[in-house]
């Protein structure tokens, strides 16, 4: 119809059908040019987020309409993650169906110019001693201690949880896939492993013990290896990297996740960050893939849209 951008009338019949029906543009009451523009606009700032205020600032529109079409947006690359999995279960079926690394020795030659799974955690906007009353942490421990605020402060603030704990997979030079977690407990991360293939290959910290159990080419890094010679130092040299097996790549993305995060939000509700974090891995997915390979007609994510 002409004075309707998303609807379509049948010739026959004048039943009218909308495009933008079961998809994150469904019921929008502004031109969809400016879910196009926002979305460009995002995939070419990436790593760095486009926040509402600046949707606000650019479509001269309000404040609530500009965090609802943010909200569109994530809800819209969230839908994007099951392709993302998809194409990294490929990845890796491909390059290490069958094949083991060894129990000993140097793993570079293994491992070289294949896509290898590394997981990491990082917590996101850790609460500060003031904003925990100036007292300790004696309930939580850990990286859990920085996102938690103790019970009585959370009595009075009325709210318990300040900070993210992220999830990290990522593969290098590849996609990465960010969750948000409780905490580090073995029931808590196990699910997000699901889609990984059995045998591959992942490299983590100490920090998931359990995983040997599952994974027979999971090999982790001490970070905490004391020197040899501890008169003249008291961290070992190879306690980042040893026989090729660290997990830098995870380090290395949670570090551009952590500036993108402050430079462009200051600070995010833990409530909304599963949609922030999956924001940012299907950006980073789209660079990885292409929007052709990830939005192929099989996937139905748009719904209508364009079959009209």
């Amino acid at each position: 119809m002409s004075t309707r951008e998303n609807v379509l009338r049948c010739s026959k019949c004048n039943c009218q059908v909308s495009l933008t029906k079961d998809t994150p543009l469904e019921h929008l009451k502004i031109p969809l040019w400016t879910f196009s523009y926002i979305f460009l606009e995002a995939i070419q700032r990436s790593p760095l987020g486009l926040s509402a205020s600046e949707i606000q600032r650019r479509l001269g529109v309000s404040k609530s309409t500009a965090t609802l079409l943010k909200r569109r947006l994530q809800i819209f690359l969230s839908d994007l993650i099951p392709s993302i999995k998809r194409e990294m279960v490929k990845d890796l079926k491909k390059a290490w169906k069958g094949r083991n690394l060894p129990e000993s020795g140097d793993l570079k030659p293994f491992i070289e110019g294949k896509p290898v799974v590394h997981m990491d955690t990082l917590a996101l906007f850790s609460a500060s001693q003031r904003a925990n009353g100036f007292r300790k942490r004696y309930k939580h421990k850990g990286q859990t201690a920085s996102i938690y605020l103790t019970d009585a402060v959370a009595l009075e603030k009325g709210k318990y949880q300040i900070g993210t704990l992220v999830h990290t997979i990522a593969i290098k030079g590849g996609p990465v896939i960010l969750s948000s977690v409780p905490d580090q407990k073995q029931k808590t991360l196990m699910p997000l492993m699901d889609f990984i293939p059995e045998d591959s290959p992942i490299f983590s910290d100490e920090g998931m013990p359990w995983m040997e159990r599952y994974n027979k080419n999971f090999r982790s890094i001490n970070h905490s290896a004391r020197a040899n010679d501890s008169k003249r130092n008291v961290w070992a040299r190879n306690r980042w990297s040893k026989d090729s097996i660290n997990n830098q790549v995870a380090e290395g993305i949670q570090r551009s996740v952590k500036y993108s995060f402050l430079a462009s939000y200051s600070y995010i509700n833990p409530k909304y960050s599963t949609l922030y974090l999956n924001e940012y891995s299907a950006l980073k997915g789209l660079k990885v893939y292409g929007l052709d390979r990830l939005l192929g007609r099989k996937s139905g994510l748009l719904g209508n849209v364009g079959n009209g």
